[in-house]
């Protein structure tokens, strides 16, 4: 066991003085708990199964109930650190198999899928609840909601080595919520809280704001803003000099001085952002309306480039929309976004999503994505894309740390937490795949992408009826997308159903004949019936239209039996994806001896 002292966050473990600190404070443990902690800590991000940490703590040979004393000694540990089960920061329990230690090591070694970048010395760390509107018309949220989203994103901007801003997606499930600040707190792990409201009426802003720490939930600083609509960005600006003030930063920069804009241009906007959000596409529609509709008033506005271009790419890569008509216009805005502004993050992070699915330029990707980490070091969607990329170029412990990296700033977001399990699936860690997206879909059981994850895990591991179940689920969540047909399809076909693939496969030949279906999801179907004619057919028709899942050719464990057939390769290097073997079952020459 190391006897070097080890931090995660506010978590000290001492083995060599057999002491745990917490916020600086000693932890009174037993020595049984205090012990299992250590063991578990020792393999952090590693399963120890119920009988090997029992061994390890109580030694061989020892009769009694081996789940019930560790349950009973994960329990103690869980009190003293203040853990939520259900939402556990540093010990998650994995059903019927035993524990992990899921923590991130503040200064410590690396892992395959925790070594997030090293933070010395620890940034502070502060979340903006979502504002209350007070205006007593709830179509109004999409202002408070928008307005809470732009003050996270300019306080990010404010000494990025020292804070990191919690993420949107993370803070927004606290929206009327009754929980206490130092139980918000904890769960976020943040040093202080921003709570306030927004009244919005008759072309003025009323913004009431207090910032508490969490540790003793000390008001530092309250003040209240009343302005005009069109002074809106300054008070975001005035509201960001003041936190940092007050939490005795030194800024990197301060920020230019903010031109008066057109207030219906600016609630245009976060009614787009609003409706982007959502992800389905009949609001991303919608949001484009909102955005070009903000542009047709002021042309010059930048972040509304940039959420046209967000929208297009979107539409591409989540949606039936045929890359070839949503990509280059995601391309021209994205373009004209960062002509106006260069320093925009989101637009940033759109160009590299442009460079990423649609070029197949993994170079230009991955510097877009840095320079928006660097724009706003608190942005989580860079470092999910740049985890992304790393992924399907097979680097997976490097997206890993990343994906990490992305979730201390977004720590509840089911969109990060079900790439980490995509991840994990496409690095063969199936286990801990299976733990991280099930937590995803007890939180929210309708998330179509988490079903989709799953179901993949699920059919790898030749579980073909709960996988099926798992598509079904996918496909009706959202909407009708067909990337679960074609999985559907699949696992039919493997699981010796061949008759029912063939229909699916007939399904999605119609549904192509009236709109766009992603040829990838027809090839995922005649590559679990063997037709190599039929696979080599549509991967160059794939290749034709960009299809977006092409980028996954390199590592999704299904396509590993072909990975030492020559056509196979020529469509990978085309794509610029790794073409070595990266878990074959055969070293088939040719598709069709695979039946």
């Amino acid at each position: 066991m190391p006897s070097a002292i080890s931090r995660y966050g506010d978590l000290e473990l001492d083995p060599a003085n057999f002491e745990v600190r917490l916020r600086g404070r000693r932890v009174k443990l037993d020595r049984i708990p205090l012990e299992l902690l250590l063991v578990l800590a020792a393999r952090a991000g590693q399963l120890v199964k119920y009988q090997e940490a029992f061994e390890a703590v109580w030694g061989k040979g020892v009769v009694i109930e081996v789940e019930s004393a560790l349950y009973t000694a994960i329990r103690k540990v869980r009190r003293a650190l203040g853990e939520d089960p259900r939402r556990p920061r540093f010990i998650e329990t994995v059903a019927r198999k035993g524990y992990r230690f899921i923590a991130q090591p503040s200064v410590s070694g690396t892992r395959l899928n925790s070594a997030a970048p090293e933070e010395a010395p620890k940034r502070l760390m502060l979340a903006v609840l979502p504002l209350e509107n007070l205006s007593g018309d709830p179509r109004q949220d999409y202002f408070s909601d928008g307005l809470t989203e732009e003050l996270i994103s300019e306080l990010g901007r404010f000494s990025p080595e020292e804070l990191g801003v919690i993420a949107r997606t993370s803070v927004m499930g606290y929206k009327g919520t009754r929980k206490s600040v130092a139980q918000i707190g904890e769960e976020l792990g943040v040093d202080f809280l921003i709570e306030g409201s927004v009244r919005h009426e008759r072309g003025r802003v009323r913004i009431a704001m207090q910032l508490i720490t969490v540790n003793d939930q000390t008001h530092v600083w309250a003040e209240t803003y009343e302005r005009p609509l069109l002074h809106i960005l300054s008070v975001q600006t005035e509201v960001g000099k003041a936190v940092a003030e007050k939490i005795r930063l030194k800024l990197v920069s301060v920020p230019a001085a903010v031109p008066e804009m057109d207030p219906e241009v600016y609630d245009m906007y976060l009614r787009g952002r609003y409706l982007w959000d959502q992800r389905t596409a009949p609001a991303i529609r919608l949001a484009i309306r909102q955005f070009e509709q903000a542009l047709a008033r002021d042309s010059s506005y930048a972040p509304a480039w940039a959420g046209l271009a967000s929208c297009y790419a979107t539409l591409a890569i989540t949606s039936d929309t045929r890359p070839r008509d949503a990509f280059p216009r995601a391309r021209e805005t994205s373009d004209k976004a960062l002509a106006l502004n260069q320093d925009l993050p989101q637009a940033h992070i759109a160009r590299g999503i442009v460079f990423f699915w649609s070029d197949w330029n993994w170079t230009e990707a991955e510097r877009e994505f840095r320079r928006a980490a660097e724009l706003d070091a608190s942005s989580s969607g860079a470092w999910m894309f740049l985890a992304h990329l790393h992924s399907n170029l097979g680097r997976h412990a490097e997206a890993l740390r990343e994906i990490v990296a992305a979730q201390r700033l977004d720590p509840v977001s089911r969109i990060l937490h079900t790439h980490q399990a995509h991840f994990l699936y496409n690095a063969r860690h199936y286990d801990e795949a299976t733990s991280s997206v099930e937590r995803v879909l007890e939180l929210t059981p309708r998330f179509w992408v988490a079903h989709i994850v799953l179901g993949k895990i699920l059919g790898i591991q030749n579980q073909f009826r709960p996988a099926l179940a798992e598509f079904a689920k996918a496909h009706r969540y959202s909407s009708g997308n067909t990337e679960a047909v074609g999985l559907q399809g699949y696992t039919l076909a493997m699981s010796g159903h061949r008759r029912d693939a063939r229909r699916v496969l007939r399904d999605l030949v119609a549904r192509s004949k009236h709109r766009y279906v992603p040829p990838m999801h027809r090839a995922m179907v005649l590559l679990g019936l063997g037709d190599d004619r039929g696979v080599a057919k549509v991967l160059n028709e794939a290749l034709d239209e960009r299809d977006v899942r092409l980028t996954f050719l390199g590592i999704e464990p299904r396509w590993d039996p072909l990975r030492a057939n020559k056509q196979f390769k020529s469509v990978c290097q085309h794509v610029g994806l790794p073409t070595g073997n990266a878990s074959p079952q055969r070293k088939d020459a040719s598709f069709s001896e695979r039946r």
